[in-house]
C-alpha cells in the first residue's frame, strides 16, 4: 500500500515550482496565485469543493529574507 502524503510533504516536493506564489494546498491539489487579492475566492471555492479549509502559505522567492518575530 502506497503511504499518502501529508499536505505539508506535498508542498515541500513542489516548492520550487510555486516560487513567489501564494500557494493552497489540500489533499494532494495545489491551487496558486500571485495576487493576494484572489486568494478569498480561490479559498471560498476549495472550501465549497473539499468542505475544508486548505493549507494556505507563501512560497519566498528566492534569496528572499523573511523576519520572523
Amino acid at each position: 500500500m502506497k503511504k499518502q502524503l501529508s499536505e505539508q510533504e506535498i508542498l515541500m516536493k513542489n516548492w520550487e515550482k510555486y516560487r513567489g506564489s501564494i500557494v493552497m494546498v489540500i489533499g494532494d491539489k495545489i491551487f496558486s496565485t500571485k495576487s493576494a487579492k484572489n486568494v478569498a475566492s480561490i479559498v471560498n471555492k476549495i472550501e465549497k469543493k473539499f468542505h475544508r479549509r486548505p493549507l494556505i502559505t507563501y512560497v519566498p522567492k528566492e534569496q528572499t529574507l523573511v523576519l520572523l518575530i
